[in-house]
């Protein structure tokens, strides 16, 4: 049954290579680290404290995660689930696919399942941007010393692994949209609205009952100490709200599916 699993996963990560999800997760996990990069040749002076600094890698960290958190993770997001499941809209495949042996539960996960997996290469081609950011500098410029401390990678791959919980709501509502309009711009306003929500909503006592702020409120948490109230972990409200919107978007799926 798992091998049968993952050959249905396997044939719709080779689906995956028409759309535009590879480039949209190298373009979005590479564009801040970049950004970052490009502006320090403007103090090529003042790298050499930086680097000397210890806590330089911390700080590269949380300035890097300030708009992956609040802006370009969540939209990359909607737009990779917009783009996973407008491969068979767009060919008109949905008849082909539900006529193959196979239950549409595993339809259903195997295309969530690769979801996760892009939205997972991002976050860890974020982290690898990162480091590059980092190292550099050292190599282009003489009077650039590498970072007094080595790249505290498992400290990083656990936050990667905290985010990837906390944005898992985002994954689990937009893909029961997807799946139930089966267009690309309605999920994709639906969204939009909601990170905007989310965003404005983030001083307010109750941002948590807002499923797309998690990724935000564990950055400001965590990396600001900024305190909030919350009835428990933000990585469990995240989980708890992915395993509702998965389960409402399965049923919903196969309601349509069979109508």
């Amino acid at each position: 049954m798992i091998t049968g699993f993952g050959l249905v996963v396997w044939s719709e990560w080779l689906k995956r290579k028409r759309s535009l999800t590879s480039w949209l997760v190298v373009g979005s996990a590479g564009f801040i680290p970049a950004i970052i990069f490009l502006s320090r040749f403007r103090r090529i002076d003042a790298l050499p404290k930086i680097y000397q600094a210890p806590e330089f890698w911390k700080t590269l960290w949380v300035q890097s995660w300030e708009a992956m958190a609040l802006m370009i993770l969540p939209m990359a997001i909607m737009l990779i689930v917009s783009l996973i499941t407008q491969i068979e809209d767009r060919n008109q495949g949905w008849k082909q696919v539900h006529a193959t042996p196979q239950p549409l539960l595993t339809i259903f996960l195997a295309k969530l399942a690769v979801v996760f997996v892009l939205v997972l290469l991002l976050i860890g081609c974020f982290t690898a941007a990162i480091y590059l950011c980092g190292i550099l500098p050292p190599v282009l410029f003489a009077a650039v010393d590498p970072p007094v401390r080595s790249f505290p990678l498992t400290d990083f791959l656990k936050r990667d692994l905290a985010f990837l919980i906390d944005v898992s709501p985002i994954v689990g509502l937009q893909y029961l949209l997807a799946m139930r309009l089966r267009t690309f711009l309605t999920p994709l306003g639906i969204g939009m609205a909601m990170w905007i929500l989310s965003i404005g909503a983030m001083s307010w006592t109750y941002n948590y009952t807002i499923p797309y702020s998690y990724a935000s409120i564990d950055y400001l948490m965590v990396e600001y100490k900024r305190p909030m109230v919350l009835p428990a972990h933000p990585g469990t409200i995240a989980a708890a709200y992915f395993l509702v919107f998965t389960a409402a978007g399965y049923a919903l799926y196969v309601t349509r599916s069979r109508g």
